[in-house]
């Protein structure tokens, strides 16, 4: 039972610009290390939207090493070994983004993803299994809480889902409270001419229900507009995405299911996998 467990960490929009790398490594069963490497960006160049996910600012990678130099440091740990993350879409791609922009050979590499395999975020599959997390994206960290995730994906142990905390307000009701302002105005207009067509949310049509944690509801539509999104503010049988904070509306969830029986394919999205692929 060995394998890596590996989250990375960008300094911008683009899927080569790694900030931070960690490393989990197993072996026999057991997390026998743990690594984690502040990375120097092309350029130290970085958005406030990366670094309001995570941090890591250009004064803390100014002196650090480049990625060819922590790459030499790594790469013997992932050659050769199975490469685990949440959401491998997101950090297997931007490693081999990051290999192809220094002109270095990508490597054979055998993944799996517990994203994939539970379909909720870290920290709720880490409450569904009462595994203690904390410094959420901290790339060490969520290398760590992934870990352990599959750890106990491998021993056949099953998840209570139950156990997920709900983030509900404390008082008053729900739908009233910050984070579920209706959108309205110039983000609802889609901007196709001006958006990025190499998108996952290009000509999409996304709703938001809920309040996200990180990032305020208007905000996070104002992103996904140059992004290339049709932003509704109901669910129909055209949405494809669903943007899914804590405390969603009851009705618009129930709406999903009943339009997926019926045959469309309207997606759930929370809120980590939204920020991750805001960073295509």
């Amino acid at each position: 039972m060995n394998f890596v467990a590996i989250d990375v960490e960008t300094a911008q929009g683009r899927r080569w610009s790694i900030c931070q790398i960690g490393l989990a490594i197993v072996e026999n069963g057991e997390i026998t290390q743990t690594i984690s490497r502040l990375v120097q960006p092309p350029r130290n160049e970085y958005s406030e939207w990366n670094i309001r996910v995570h941090g890591i600012t250009p004064d803390m990678t100014s002196n650090a090493p480049f990625f060819k130099d922590v790459w030499n440091e790594i790469q013997p740990l992932v050659e050769g070994n199975k490469l685990v993350a949440h959401n491998s879409s997101f950090d297997i791609n931007c490693l081999e983004q990051t290999l192809d922009f220094y002109g270095l050979p990508i490597p054979n590499m055998e993944c799996d993803c517990t994203y994939a395999r539970t379909g909720v975020k870290l920290n709720e599959i880490c409450d569904a299994f009462e595994i203690e997390f904390t410094n959420h994206h901290n790339a060490v960290s969520d290398a760590e809480a992934c870990a352990k995730v599959y750890l106990k994906l491998l021993n056949g142990l099953e998840p209570d889902f139950s156990k997920i905390a709900p983030r509900i307000p404390k008082s008053g009701n729900p739908f009233q409270q910050e984070g579920h302002e209706r959108l309205c105005g110039n983000v609802l207009k889609p901007d196709l001419e001006n958006a990025d067509s190499n998108s996952p949310f290009y000509a999409k049509k996304v709703v938001f229900t809920g309040v996200l944690n990180t990032i305020k509801r208007k905000e996070a539509a104002a992103l996904v507009k140059k992004l290339g999104a049709d932003i509704d503010t109901s669910i129909t049988k055209r949405t494809n995405f669903v943007i899914t904070g804590s405390a969603p509306g009851p009705s618009k969830m129930k709406k999903i299911e009943q339009f997926n029986s019926q045959g469309c394919d309207i997606r759930i999205i929370y809120e980590e996998e939204f920020l991750k692929m805001c960073k295509h």
